[in-house]
């Protein structure tokens, strides 16, 4: 469902638009209406709608600033603005926003209905070209996805259901992933050449693989779909087949099919989980080993445990430092960034793919360790807990980052959620409203404001464009002079003259 908002100066209006057409059978919500440009400005500032309807002429804030506000919040909302015949000028303007939607009063339903259904459309095209480009992008990074897998279902064995519900859309597990071919008696020395005629039995038959391929001790462990037991014999029978010089006995293959992935591969985990030594061979042919050992300096959950009983965040960070040295393969330093991060806990809170794959690539784009380090050292270090004291939680530090940042002009919910505390947006808003009973955008106008009286009381004879722009209104002090008087009941220039009496 996508997500509406309806703005309009005039009550009946509002509701006429609201009551006009049944907007869940073409797939849409109506989370809420505004009476003015301001208004709306703040549920956008909080709930993100998908669309907009406005009127062009709107008080307190025009429906053109609101576009032009919004845009640097998220660029994707769609506006579908309503003016009368004589503002085709305020259309036009429109357009250098990427307006495309513009409907004359009064409204036709049938017009409204096209375009709302256009937009649509147009959303669900761009979601499926995402998807595309974002399973592309995580199958290139299938194998420390993999790795990091594996490892934490090893160590979280009695709740692995939630470790694969974690993994399953970031490893782009189709849903008839639920059989493996389980050879035996592999010596290492001939896993090389088993592997090559593997894949040309499976060439032979278009069956692609599902997985990386798990070794253990003589066992090759193979994850693909098998449609027929008459395919399942012949490939048996194949690996039966294979001879190779030195070899003391003949391979054995058998199939383990569950009724789903998970239960697949929980009993695949279960399987391997009493070798130390466990290899995971990609498509390529490239081998990666995880050591299943509790020793074992390199165990993620034994880093991420250190870190999060750490006396104190100076004390975390110089355990990243002493971890991720410079001289760290880069290689290396990503594969163990990118596990600490999954298993660390940060997407217990339902972390949507996108924002997971948002911080795959900054991963991915730093081309230092000591960037990596900085970039775990945000992400990870101010979530955990240390000792017995629980750390700052996720609205103290966002309210600590305002603090430190009401001069910036484009402060969101949106952009603290995905590039400080890399939580999802709608999880931090509901989060904010329970923890300070208010909204986020009413909030960070009441610091700017608190801030502003500051500022005037302290410079009386300031100019209020000077003062607007130190609390994060540089480019529109009349919006600010709006804010202020509905704060304080006062417009700036008037309140200003009652400080210096």
């Amino acid at each position: 469902m996508l997500r509406l908002l309806i703005v309009d100066d005039e009550q009946i209006i509002r509701e006429s638009i609201s009551q006009m057409i049944d907007y869940g059978a073409i797939g849409y919500e109506v989370i809420g209406t505004a009476k003015n440009g301001m208004e709306a400005y703040d549920i956008i500032c909080d709930d993100y709608p998908d669309v907009v309807i406005t009127d062009i002429r709107m008080p307190i804030l025009n429906g053109l600033d609101l576009i032009e506000r919004s845009m640097k919040l998220d660029s994707r909302i769609t506006f579908i603005l309503l003016s009368g015949y004589n503002e085709f000028e305020y259309a036009k303007q429109a357009m250098r926003y990427g307006v495309r939607h513009y409907l004359l009063k009064p409204t036709d339903k049938n017009e409204l209905i096209e375009s709302l259904t256009t937009i649509r459309q147009e959303r669900l095209l761009e979601d499926d070209a995402r998807k595309v480009q974002q399973q592309k992008f995580l199958r290139s990074l299938h194998t420390p996805l993999e790795q990091s897998f594996i490892m934490e279902a090893l160590e979280r064995q009695d709740s692995f259901p939630s470790v694969f519900q974690k993994y399953r859309e970031l490893l782009v597990l189709p849903a008839g992933c639920r059989c493996a071919c389980i050879c035996s008696f592999v010596e290492e020395n001939h896993l090389k050449q088993f592997m090559n005629d593997m894949r040309k039995v499976l060439e032979a038959f278009k069956i692609p693989l599902q997985f990386s391929v798990i070794y253990v001790k003589n066992t090759v462990v193979l994850i693909f779909p098998v449609s027929t037991l008459a395919v399942q014999e012949q490939i048996e029978e194949a690996v039966t087949a294979f001879q190779y010089p030195g070899q003391p006995v003949s391979f054995e293959a058998d199939f383990l099919c569950r009724e789903n992935g998970e239960k697949l591969f929980q009993d695949i985990i279960h399987k391997i989980s009493r070798f130390e030594r466990i290899l995971l061979i990609s498509e390529t042919g490239e081998s990666h080993e995880i050591r299943n050992h509790i020793a074992s300096p390199w165990m993620v959950r034994r880093l991420e445990d250190s870190i999060s009983s750490a006396a104190d965040t100076s004390q975390a960070s110089a355990l990243l430092q002493s971890v991720f040295m410079d001289s760290m393969p880069l290689s290396s330093a990503r594969n163990l960034a990118l596990s600490l991060f999954l298993q660390g806990g940060l997407v217990q809170e339902k972390l949507s793919t996108d924002a997971a794959c948002d911080f795959f690539r900054r991963v991915y784009s730093c081309d230092r360790v000591s960037g990596l380090r900085k970039l775990l050292e945000t992400a990870i270090l101010p979530r955990e807990e240390s000792g017995s004291q629980k750390a700052v939680s996720n609205i103290s530090l966002l309210k600590s980052y305002i603090s430190q940042h009401l001069d910036s002009e484009n402060l969101s919910l949106k952009w603290l959620a995905e590039n400080y505390l890399f939580v999802s947006v709608g999880y931090l808003s509901k989060q904010f409203i329970k923890e300070e009973g208010m909204r986020f955008s009413d909030y960070l106008n009441k610091e700017r404001m608190e801030e502003a009286i500051r500022l005037m009381a302290f410079y009386r004879n300031d100019n209020i464009k000077l003062i607007a722009r130190q609390v994060g209104f540089g480019s529109n002090p009349q919006y600010f002079s709006q804010v202020f008087k509905r704060y304080t009941g006062l417009p700036p220039t008037e309140y200003m003259e009652q400080l210096k009496k």
